[in-house]
């Protein structure tokens, strides 16, 4: 009935599930059903743009049409729902949201989206929430990080697009309904670490854990932060404890868990590519520290 309407109204203005040449001349919405509409720019004033907004979902301006995955991400993003998403059965089985913003805006998006994806090893996708802020989503084979120089990879985006950059990296997700619940929580994390730390350009999850221990007592928020607490098996937890009770020092650790220097070693490099986070170092040592004695204290 709204589509009959809408070209009732607009005739030859407007074009629905249809490509066309020269995108950039038309505001593009969709409907709840997932149709693409395009309306002509010059046809469609700014209060009729404001009122469909309010039916329709805006798609922001890009310099390339967004596949149908892609739009089904961005509603997923957007509204969180998840019902055109459904329709696609070749979903990863893991899945990494990098959250980014930009101070200033991509005069090329197709650009931008073509560097990015030259510098991740698995196929992304990227998703604009609005003008400076988007969603690298990466698809994983596996739940374990790959190193990436996300500094180098700041560093080649600034220059090459004039733009300061800031970066969220998240965790490895599975394919779950728990899935946005996460991205809504890493969204969160992003914003705290703007707001607190807006000096720097690229975050994790071992950078914004004191901030949420500080920020309101958000206890629960830490827990999701750090979902393998929960998985890991009861002889690991003593075992990284007592390696960060001996000042990071693995022979003093060893010694004191009655283990060889190179048992234990192996250990934590299992524990860091387990994770993500670098226990080695002071910033994940601390906040999984800290994590874990909440973890104590609440199953209490």
């Amino acid at each position: 009935m709204l589509l009959e309407q809408l070209q009732s109204y607009y005739k030859d203005a407007i074009v629905i599930n249809e490509q066309v040449d020269d995108i950039a001349a038309y505001e593009w919405f969709y409907t709840k059903d997932g149709d693409k509409i395009g309306i002509c720019k010059q046809r469609l004033s700014e209060q009729e743009k404001q009122l469909l907004s309010i039916f329709l979902t805006p798609i922001p301006d890009t310099d390339r049409m967004m596949s149908d995955e892609e739009m089904a991400w961005h509603r997923w993003i957007v509204h969180g729902d998840s019902t055109m998403l459904q329709h696609f059965s070749s979903h990863s089985p893991y899945y990494r949201f990098i959250h980014f913003w930009t101070k200033q805006s991509i005069a090329n998006k197709n650009d931008f989206y073509d560097t990015i994806s030259g510098l991740f090893p698995e196929h992304i996708m990227i998703v604009w929430e609005h003008d400076h802020r988007g969603v690298i989503i990466e698809k994983k084979r596996k739940p374990t990080p790959e190193p990436l120089p996300f500094a180098e990879i700041i560093d080649t985006l600034s220059t090459d697009f004039y733009v300061t950059l800031h970066l969220f990296i998240g965790q490895i997700h599975p394919y779950s309904s728990q899935l946005y619940e996460s991205f809504c929580h890493e969204r969160r994390c992003f914003q705290l670490a703007q707001t607190y730390m807006p000096k720097q350009t690229v975050y994790q999850m071992e950078d914004i854990i004191p901030l949420l221990l500080i920020h309101h007592a958000e206890l629960e928020a830490v827990k999701k932060s750090l979902p393998f607490l929960e998985t890991l098996d009861d002889e690991w937890l003593p075992i990284i404890k007592t390696f960060f009770q001996c000042d990071l020092n693995v022979s003093l650790a060893a010694k004191k868990l009655y283990m060889h220097r190179n048992s234990l070693q192996y250990r934590i490099d299992k524990f860091i590519e387990k994770t993500g986070m670098d226990i080695k170092h002071f910033q994940g040592a601390i906040a999984v520290y800290l994590a874990m004695l909440i973890q104590e204290y609440t199953n209490h």
